[in-house]
């Protein structure tokens, strides 16, 4: 069974490789890696025990063939403890770390290099403090001399304490920082799944680990009165008979949960997806659907436009005529302007990506809005730093100039609140957009970027904006998500991908 779980802990790298950074991916490998580590070192140093076998093998599950092979094997003692030894301690450390990469941004903070430092060399005196050689050591100093005696079993004592609690704190505070990470940015939908699933998928190796390993690491050395024969302490594993009976059950639950979780976001991803490509196909539809729709029509309005314009001359002293008319004619110039703006929304869009502040293109939208909007409260809080990154600086002024105009006009004459907030989240550079309107319903959330889809009865809306800041952020590599609730709130998140300093 156990086996099982170390296949799912390998596959666990893969599943959340393809979203994390460089340095999540390598942590998340050493923390697996430490737990497979200190699990085979374990069941060599456990083989030197032979009578162990009845209880070991109800959850190492070690065929008598093999168990008998490790038994006769000559593993060198000392190297399996220290193996084991870091195995532990690689798991601690890199859990915290894995913890402290995930929830950080790309760019690489000197302080935080001095914590993965600090964390290294903390690691490091735990593992120099159980080195069986150094322990021997200090044994055969104090042998023999009462005082030195008391000061190493205090010293073997206090340092168990002290390792034990920096040991518990590394998992406590890593799981503080993914709490933390999730609720500071619960309403990023995409961010706070990605979390989520992370930390649930990371428990049930947590959980194994502790229930194998409460009481890691030991000194296992003692000294005897011959220099050549070494006393190896058995590990408490036989204080807890009953619970190893229940180990396959609950090793099944775990595996249970992690493919659960896994299965939970991949499926969100493959939605998302799904999502994106049949709204790209929609809007490639309707793009073929304009242009064809530009052709048929634009000679029947040039027809009636050069209609109108002879009528014009011919009833020149006629001011009713005139009057309908210039009416005849304002309505084939609106239309004109309706079909080349959709065609041009629609059409292909061709990027010119540079490296740019993000507030650049924010504060220009918010701008392009006359002053006079007396009805409407625009909130703009600045980040705190300044966020770099990839976009073309024209195209996502106009996709967020778009979001912002459906946000007013579905405020309406009654007025709201329209607040724009500018945050880095992980490789992302966020843009929340968010209204007190009357919201969407929630089947027609996900229609909102459809060409033509519209919940605003209007002659002259199109429904073309929203498709038009989706091309326009899925082709800057980007994510744009949007949540509602009725008669309560409309949210848009924009992500885009930051320039990476170093």
């Amino acid at each position: 069974m156990i086996y099982l779980c170390l296949i799912f802990m390998v596959f666990l790298i893969f599943f959340i490789y393809k979203n994390l950074s460089s340095r999540s991916v390598f942590f998340l490998c050493t923390l697996t890696m430490g737990w497979i580590l200190a699990y085979i070192s374990f069941t060599l140093y456990l083989s030197k025990f032979n009578y162990y076998y009845n209880v070991v093998n109800q959850f190492i599950d070690l065929g008598p063939g093999t168990w008998s092979r490790l038994v006769l094997g000559n593993f060198d003692t000392h190297t399996l403890i220290r193996l084991f030894n870091l195995g532990i301690i690689l798991f601690y450390f890199s859990f915290l770390s894995f913890s402290i990469s995930f929830t950080s941004s790309l760019r690489i903070n000197p302080n935080l290099r001095s914590f993965y430092f600090a964390l290294a060399v903390l690691g490091m005196m735990q593992f120099l403090y159980y080195e069986p050689g150094i322990n021997l050591y200090l044994q055969d100093v104090s042998f023999g001399t009462e005082k030195l005696t008391k000061i190493y079993k205090q010293y073997i004592s206090t340092g168990d304490i002290v390792f034990q609690s920096i040991n518990y704190a590394h998992l406590l505070l890593g799981l503080a920082l993914f709490t933390y990470y999730y609720i500071r940015y619960y309403k990023l939908r995409s961010i706070r799944n990605h979390t989520f699933y992370t930390l649930i998928s990371l428990l049930p190796i947590t959980f194994l680990h502790l229930f194998i390993f409460y009481w890691a690491p030991s000194n296992f050395v003692r000294t005897t009165f011959s220099e050549s024969f070494v006393n190896y302490q058995q590990p408490p594993i036989n204080l807890f008979l009953i619970e190893y009976r229940f180990f396959p059950l609950i090793a099944i639950s775990a595996i249970g949960i992690m493919i659960y979780n896994i299965y939970k976001y991949k499926a969100n991803e493959a939605r998302y997806s799904n999502i994106n490509v049949i709204t790209k196909k929609k809007i490639d539809t309707a793009s073929l659907g304009i242009r064809a729709f530009t052709h048929a029509i634009k000679n029947h309005l040039l027809a009636i436009r050069s209609e109108t314009e002879y009528l014009h001359e011919k009833l020149a002293h006629d001011e009713d005529a005139l009057y309908s008319l210039k009416l005849i004619t304002d309505s084939c110039e609106q239309a004109f302007h309706s079909i080349n703006q959709a065609n041009e929304k629609l059409r292909q869009i061709t990027l010119n990506i540079k490296a740019v502040p993000l507030l650049d293109p924010i504060e220009k939208a918010i701008q392009r809005f006359p002053s006079n909007l007396s009805n409407i409260e625009f909130q703009y809080k600045k980040p705190d730093s300044t966020i770099v990154v990839y976009m073309d600086e024209t195209q996502i002024n106009e996709a967020v100039y778009n979001i912002l105009k459906n946000s007013i006009e579905a405020l309406g004459s009654t007025g709201g609140r329209i607040s724009v907030h500018l945050n880095q989240v992980d490789q992302w550079g966020t843009i929340t957009i968010r209204d007190n309107g009357p919201g969407i319903d929630a089947e027609d959330v996900e229609e909102v970027f459809t060409p033509f889809f519209s919940t605003k009865p209007s002659i002259t809306n199109w429904g073309i904006g929203l498709s038009f800041c989706h091309k326009v952020i899925t082709g800057h590599g980007g994510k744009i998500d949007v949540t509602s609730e009725l008669g309560k709130y409309t949210q848009f998140d924009i992500l885009l991908p930051l320039v990476k300093r170093v």
